[in-house]
Order: structure tokens, then C-alpha cells, then sequence
């Protein structure tokens, strides 16, 4: 995927209890009768009205949670409402490749949409405030160590 906007820390909640964890969670894949499999995890946020964030990371196995990105996020705004955050991570496959997390948003052509959200680069004016806000929840959503400083940084981990 090519280089995205950088998300803002404005659109990424305060996380609350995780709900949902499901490894192997089947979600549809476009508009095929085909499925997909990914890691499904949802959190309540801590905001008024409340809602929820949904991570789904690529397993690899059958469809690609990227191509199905506007049926995941139809399927998950139906069971838990639409004040949902949709997340998409995205795991190193290679070592020339790079984990990240991006926010995907569905816009008024009903098309999804994505914005980096981490890794984010020092120099963006958006980095100080997505670097808090992985750095508070980071390690819950991509399963680091929260004391390791360096995680969050546009680097080869």
C-alpha cells in the first residue's frame, strides 16, 4: 500500500474493557460468498456516547482483510453500532516490510479509506499526539511491551 495521510490522535478513543478476542474470526470477503480469517478484537471506549474499537489483524489465511476492509467494517457497525473505530494491523511478513496500524473509515462513496496511525514519522505535525495515544494503548492492540520506549517508532522491528 502506498505511503497513507497520518491519522489524527483525535480520531483513536480512549480504550476501555476488551469484549471481544477471537483468533480465527470468519468475516466476509467482499462481495464474493467467499470468507476470510483474521484476529478479531474489540474494546468498549471510555467516551459519551460510548462505542467501540475494533482491531482486525491479517492472519494470511484466505481473503485479505485490506480487500475486504468495507464489508468488515458493514459486518462489525451491524453487531456493535456506528460509533465503531475500525483498525486494520497489519503484521511484518518479510523483513523488507513493516508492521503497522491504520485506521480505516468508510466515506460517502461507502468505499473504504485508510489513514496511518502507527508507525508515524517525527517530523508529521500529527506525530506527538498518535505517539501518545499508541504509546497508552499500542501495546494492548499490536502485543509489545508498553515499557519498551522504541516500539512506536518508524523503525525495522
Amino acid at each position: 500500500m502506498q505511503s497513507l495521510t497520518p491519522a489524527s490522535a483525535d480520531d483513536l478513543p480512549p480504550l476501555g474493557e476488551l469484549i471481544a478476542d477471537d483468533p480465527f474470526w470468519r468475516h466476509p470477503a467482499g462481495s464474493s460468498a467467499r470468507e476470510g480469517v483474521a484476529h478479531l478484537r474489540v474494546w468498549t471506549t471510555v467516551t459519551t456516547p460510548p462505542g467501540h474499537l475494533a482491531v482486525v489483524t491479517e492472519t494470511g489465511l484466505a481473503a485479505s482483510v485490506t480487500t475486504a476492509a468495507g464489508s468488515i467494517w458493514a459486518e462489525l457497525a451491524g453487531r456493535y453500532g456506528l460509533l465503531l473505530v475500525l483498525l486494520e494491523h497489519t503484521r511484518r511478513q518479510a523483513p523488507q516490510e513493516t508492521e503497522h496500524l491504520d485506521l480505516v473509515r468508510i466515506g460517502l462513496d461507502g468505499q473504504p479509506h485508510w489513514t496511518r496511525v502507527w508507525p508515524s514519522d517525527d517530523d508529521n505535525p500529527r506525530h506527538a499526539g498518535l505517539q501518545a495515544w499508541i504509546t497508552a494503548y499500542g501495546h494492548q492492540i499490536v502485543n509489545l511491551a508498553a515499557n519498551d520506549a522504541s516500539w512506536y517508532h518508524n523503525e525495522d522491528i
